[in-house]
């Protein structure tokens, strides 16, 4: 599903962030995602944290097109930098 539902560009955005939030709480965003689709309300580090761990861990399969609900979930939140915005997408 990697193909089909992240772009490289977001593929290399999700590695190249850091995956230091509590591990507790990036699993109740990704559980939330599975789940309904939805983003639920996170610091911005723990929503990067779930995107590491779905492209590290190859789980994108997990949450489809959540994974656009995540992306738009960082971009946005009213804490994110410019240096935590995923690519934007021309499709």
């Amino acid at each position: 599903m990697r193909d089909s539902v992240a772009t490289e560009g977001e593929v290399a955005w999700a590695l190249a962030g850091d995956a230091a939030a509590p591990a507790d709480a990036v699993e109740d965003v990704l559980t939330v995602l599975r789940t309904t689709g939805r983003t639920p309300e996170a610091g911005v580090e723990v929503l990067r944290a779930a995107a590491f761990r779905l492209v590290a861990e190859d789980r994108l399969d997990d949450v489809g097109r959540g994974w656009l609900e995540l992306l738009d979930a960082v971009r946005a939140h009213p804490d994110a930098r410019l240096a935590d915005l995923p690519p934007t997408r021309t499709d």
